[in-house]
This record gives C-alpha cells, sequence and structure tokens, in this order.
C-alpha cells in the first residue's frame, strides 16, 4: 500500500481487517477474518493511511456508543430517581444512588468546563494549518 492512500482506498481485505478490528479487538482475530496474516496485519498497523482508518473507525464507533449512552442516560438517571424516592428502597440503596447522581452531575460539569476552555485556547491559538 502507498503512503499516500486514503481509507477510501483500502483495499477489501484492509477495510475488512479494519471492520475486524473493531469487533474482536485483537488482531490475531481480525486477521483470520480479514483472511490475513498476523504479521501483514501488524505491517498494515504501521502504514500511516491504514492506521488513520482504524482510528477514524474507533472515533466513529465511540461516537455510535455515546448516541447510545445518551439515551440511556434519561432511563438511569429515572431508575436512580426512583430508587432515591422510594420509601420501601433500604437506605443504603438510596444513598449510593444519590452518591452515583452527583457524582455524575459533578464529571459532567467539569468535563463541560474543560471542553469549554479547550475550544478557547484553541480559539486563541488560531487556525489549524493543514497537513503537510
Amino acid at each position: 500500500m502507498s503512503e499516500d492512500r486514503t481509507p477510501e482506498s483500502l483495499t477489501p481485505k484492509q477495510r475488512k481487517a479494519v471492520e475486524a478490528l473493531l469487533t474482536t479487538g485483537e488482531v490475531a482475530a481480525a486477521a483470520q477474518a480479514a483472511g490475513v496474516a498476523r504479521d501483514t496485519l501488524y505491517r498494515w498497523l504501521k502504514q500511516p493511511a491504514f492506521l488513520r482508518a482504524v482510528r477514524e473507525a474507533e472515533a466513529r464507533a465511540v461516537d455510535d456508543l455515546s448516541r447510545l449512552l445518551v439515551r440511556l442516560g434519561r432511563t438511569a438517571t429515572a431508575t436512580l430517581a426512583r430508587a432515591m424516592n422510594d420509601a420501601s428502597t433500604p437506605w443504603a440503596t438510596r444513598v449510593r444512588a444519590a452518591d452515583a447522581t452527583l457524582s455524575r452531575i459533578l464529571q459532567l460539569r467539569e468535563l463541560a468546563t474543560l471542553e469549554a476552555r479547550v475550544a478557547e485556547l484553541e480559539r486563541l491559538a488560531g487556525p489549524e494549518e493543514p497537513p503537510r
């Protein structure tokens, strides 16, 4: 594979290997699923275009999971609320539910603050130079 290939121009076996890496999480299993030797997959992982394709696929997978977690967040929040407000729930469970809720609120606030700070630093740093 030439170094200037884009992820879209990967061979069919390389595309299959990228998908298999995501689904199996193991190089040996991914190589087998893609129909290539393990050493071949390790060699591909050292090539910038292939590695970029793997990273982009991983980022898309994380984005998909994030959307699922956001949707499940409403259910989780409702479950915590029911546990905290149900008089028949043991106090230890209610306290744990309250603690979990408060911890997540604080984590969310911290992440939002950090995201805003990073965005401001990126804005102050100026436009990103295009890769060469």
